[in-house]
């Protein structure tokens, strides 16, 4: 019994065996044949589906991968395209209808849609395929229009309106945003009042420049400076700031107010700064003062610089005020030292007021005085004489 029941079991088990590797071989092959196995062609990108505003542009950064063991070349087409909407297909800067990419390797491409402006606000599906040798590869593509915040190219001043002289150097901060789906190379230029000098520079650097490179989507920091012409009236000056690159543009509009600024200018008698005096005699020399600013000049003072021992006073020595492009004499009286010699000395005459200071070099030629002429002819005439009765005297000895 227990020899039949060992036979029994001896068979069973043998069965069991017998049955077990088809049993494993049957669910290796299932599994294999359900895992994915990816082999070709592929077409990928990071955002197939996009909102935006009509008439702005969108683009897709695109993907072509080639998961096969021998280089392949893929035809390009793009089906959906919407009446009124352009599109551009770019490898690098280049327009392209195809693409090789080598064994393993992915290349990077570029799809640029600019729909309708008055295209209906929805959604647009759109299919973009590559066909290559042995298959074909699809990526469905979708564009919704909707109402958005315009995301084109911009151009947007800090501070649109600054304040100054005609001597100050008015510098503006601007924010050049590239909108679009590719990297540009923008011009910068400006319309500024004749007389007026503008310069570009690229955020805080030194350098002049004619334009500026700007990535797509990202924002370059521009400095404009102007420089007024130096007889600029007071008043506000409208300039007009734009840039281009390609078929984008921007522009904004700056203010520039210039206030009025007082100045002095110092002439001798007849246009002349130079004059002659006696040592220890006052001499008066009529100085014209004239306000050659744009605006009054205020609070006005003269003063002087002379040798040592000198004096130099003026009539008036002060003015509450000059009107712009009026005249006014000044009398300066400049005494010269006693003891001075004769000779060419300098004399420094200064008129200054509120913000403003202007100095004028007046040349003196100091002559002896016609006094010290005399006594010295005086005391020649005395010794001649004191010499010529020495003679009379001594000479009959």
């Amino acid at each position: 019994m227990l020899f039949r029941t060992s036979l029994v079991g001896s068979a069973l088990l043998a069965c069991a065996l017998a049955s077990s590797p088809a049993t494993f071989a049957q669910s290796t092959l299932t599994h294999q044949a359900t895992a994915p196995t990816p082999h070709g062609v592929f077409l990928t990108t990071p955002n197939p589906e996009i909102k935006v505003a009509p008439g702005n542009p969108v683009t897709f950064k695109l993907s072509l991968i080639n998961d096969t063991e021998i280089p392949e070349r893929a035809n390009l087409a793009l089906a959906g395209v919407p009446d009124g909407w352009t599109y551009s297909l770019k490898g690098g800067n280049y327009e392209v209808t195809s693409a090789m990419v080598a064994p393993g390797q992915t290349g990077e491409l570029s799809l640029t849609l600019t729909p309708d402006k008055t295209a209906a606000k929805k959604a647009y599906n759109l299919d973009l395929s590559a066909k290559y040798a042995d298959g074909k590869a699809d990526l469905p593509l979708s564009v919704t229009l909707a109402d958005l915040p315009s995301t084109g190219t911009k151009l947007v001043p800090d501070l649109p309106g600054l304040k100054g002289t005609a001597k100050t150097t008015f510098k503006y901060k601007l924010k050049l945003t590239n909108g679009s789906g590719e990297d540009a190379l923008f011009n910068l230029a400006a319309d500024a009042p004749a007389g007026f000098t503008t310069d570009f520079k690229q955020g805080y650097g030194s350098d002049q420049i004619t334009g500026v490179p700007v990535k797509a989507g990202a924002t370059q920091d521009i400095t404009l400076e102007v420089k007024p012409s130096s007889n600029a009236d007071a008043g506000t000056y409208p300039i007009k700031v734009a840039t281009v690159a390609g078929d984008q543009s921007a522009s904004a509009d700056l203010a520039l107010q210039i206030t009025g600024t007082g100045d002095l200018s110092l002439s001798g008698p007849q246009n002349r700064l130079s004059g002659e005096a006696v040592a220890g005699e006052t001499k008066t020399f009529p100085f014209t003062l004239t306000s050659s600013g744009t605006s009054d000049a205020t609070n006005i003072k003269l003063s002087a610089s002379a040798p040592r021992d000198w004096k130099v006073n003026f009539d008036p020595a002060t003015l509450p005020d000059l009107a712009a492009g009026q005249d006014q004499t000044v009398n300066v009286a400049i005494t010269p030292s006693e003891k001075a010699i004769a000779g060419d000395y300098m004399v420094t005459v200064r008129a200054g007021a509120d913000g403003v200071s202007t100095p004028a070099q007046f040349r003196v030629t100091v002559n002896t005085s016609t006094m010290w002429g005399i006594v010295g002819i005086g005391i020649i005439g005395l010794a001649v004489i004191v010499l010529a009765l020495g003679v009379m005297r001594y000479g009959r000895r």
